[in-house]
């Protein structure tokens, strides 16, 4: 017991050494480390540098990978303690809010969409990481007011019908014959496909093929749901004094409409084995609305670019899951507006097929590219990387920006001695950033401003803000003013299949645009939305 005592005591003597001797101290942090090589490490985090490169991925790394160290790299790497090991230590905290939501946070609920987002969380650090590298020599002070060019869209309608004056005309330049004639003929093609499992749950109906006339009848009994909600389907066709609807029963039986409802279908299911896109089941409507909307009408210079919700609570693999929003569970959208009406101009629905955030940007943009148009998006989609690739295709953004996302280390520590007013910023070519504090931090990015301040009216007075902020709360309300109308008299009934649910919401969007396109070739009209679709299903309950 003596003699290991002393062995113990003559190694612990020797070690001792080791955890006392920290003569390389960071000049930033104050930290110590027992070696130089640490400490080079370690400086890393201050700087942003990620000088090694990874063979497999190609990314940039602060520390050299276990692939590429060597024995005595390993061997020095751990002969310290582990406090020693640099860690990333966590960023700034995002104070870059300013919109009316909050960060905006998306989890999927399957894993080849967790995937996707992990990939694109890490794609845009990466980013942003080499920003901060090329930007440390690059951004400066001085600030100028950035030459937009022309603006080369051609905005304002491109179909006009008829007669401009009904509601009805104008509702056929989204819709028309094909429209209809597209949904009887996989609505009987289902039936078909389908009879034997239709024939022991219906049998007391015979099934006849659904007519154009037929399935627009059908739309404006959905139209009409929309204007009286109730409950349960039934009731709209009760026979009880107190609930009775008459005109249900006059257009249409409620077995008849039971019947539609059931086969009602988009797509031929025979030839989805020759297909892997998860959204084949509603890819001809989506075509065919996407198409109409996009040439139709032009939106003019200022867009907006967000994301909208249609509710969904069942099993799907696209389904997503953002606690920051009213509808938390459903199907994504990214959605391009006309800033001032909220036209809905393009969208995309999010189909967990692992696109990187920055294509999904620039594929839901593609109709508005070399075009000088201006979006306005929040800072779930800026980047200053974005913004670059983005004005090499003559579009120009503005919009509120993570500070992870492409932030200068200067600017960063700038912010944190702000006053309440107060703002700085950074500028490299036509790319602005720009930091102001009002409650908090606000931190934007924009291609089309300078940094001058303007004068906004409040409630007690007078505020001095940003340009930037100024315009990006005006024009950043596209898409909430559309959600604001397609809730008004939503369409969507309850179903068990998300096909039917998608299809509704983009018929609401069609009859959405049509009521825009209305006001914009009759501006002197003061009809509401409301009456424009009792018009509509009128014309339609009625058509022979």
């Amino acid at each position: 017991f003596i003699l290991f005592t002393l062995i113990f005591q003559s190694n612990l003597n020797e070690l001792q050494p080791v955890h006392e001797e920290r003569q390389y101290s960071c000049d930033e942090c104050g930290d110590s480390f027992s070696q130089e090589q640490i400490l080079i490490a370690h400086r890393h985090i201050h700087s942003g540098e990620r000088p090694f490169c990874c063979n497999g991925c190609s990314k940039n790394k602060r520390l050299k990978t276990k692939q590429s160290l060597g024995e005595q790299d390993i061997s020095d790497l751990f002969s310290d303690e582990l406090s020693d090991v640099p860690c990333e230590r966590s960023s700034d905290s995002d104070s870059d809010s300013g919109s009316d939501r909050g960060q905006q946070r998306i989890v999927a609920t399957d894993t080849e969409s967790e995937s996707e987002s992990e990939s694109e969380s890490d794609s845009s650090s990466d980013k942003s990481a080499g920003s901060n590298i090329e930007g440390t020599d690059t951004w400066g002070k001085l600030d100028k007011t950035p030459a937009l060019g022309q603006f080369t869209g051609n905005p304002g309608v491109k179909q006009i019908p008829s007669d401009p004056t009904q509601m009805s005309e104008v509702a056929e330049l989204f819709f028309g014959d094909s429209f209809f004639d597209m949904l009887c003929q996989e609505t009987n093609r289902y039936y078909l496909q389908h009879r034997e499992e239709y024939d022991r749950s219906y049998k007391v109906l015979k099934w006849v093929d659904v007519t154009s006339a037929e399935m627009k009848k059908f739309f404006a009994i959905i139209f009409l749901m929309g204007h009286t909600k109730k409950e349960y389907l039934k009731e709209y066709w009760s026979t009880d004094p107190f609930l009775e609807i008459p005109i249900f029963g006059k257009l249409m039986s409620r077995k008849r409409f039971e019947q539609i409802w059931w086969c009602l279908h988009f797509n031929d299911n025979e030839l989805q084995p020759q297909s892997t896109s998860r959204l084949f089941k509603i890819q001809p409507l989506l075509n065919f609305f996407v198409e109409k909307f996009q040439t139709v009408y032009k939106p003019n210079q200022h867009l907006s670019l967000n994301e909208s919700v249609i509710p969904w609570r069942g099993r799907l693999h696209m389904r997503t899951y953002n606690p920051g929003k009213l509808t938390k569970y459903g199907l994504l959208v990214r959605v391009v507006t006309e800033s001032t009406s909220g036209y809905i101009g393009n969208l995309e629905i999010y189909s967990g097929e692992g696109k990187k955030l920055q294509e999904t940007i620039v594929s839901v943009l593609e109709p508005y590219l070399d075009q000088n148009y201006h979006v306005y998006q929040d800072n779930y989609y800026n980047s200053v990387a974005t913004a670059e690739y983005l004005l090499s295709r003559k579009v120009r953004v503005c919009g509120t920006i993570r500070v992870n996302r492409g932030l200068p280390p200067d600017l960063k520590e700038e912010c944190k001695s702000l006053k309440r007013g107060e703002t700085t910023f950074r500028r490299k070519g036509d790319i602005l950033l720009q930091s102001w504090r009002d409650t908090r931090v606000v931190n934007m990015i924009s291609t089309i401003h300078n940094s001058s301040m303007v004068d906004v009216q409040k409630r007690h007075g007078q505020v001095k803000k940003p340009v930037c902020i100024s315009e990006y709360n005006m024009f950043m309300k596209g898409v909430d003013r559309a959600d604001q109308y397609l809730a008004y008299y939503s369409l969507p009934w309850k179903t068990v299949k998300w096909t039917k649910k998608v299809a509704l919401w983009l018929i609401n969007c069609a009859i959405f645009n049509s009521f825009l396109v209305f006001k914009n070739l009759n501006p002197h009209s003061k009809l509401k939305y409301k009456a424009f679709l009792l018009n509509v299903a009128k014309a339609w309950a009625t058509d022979h």
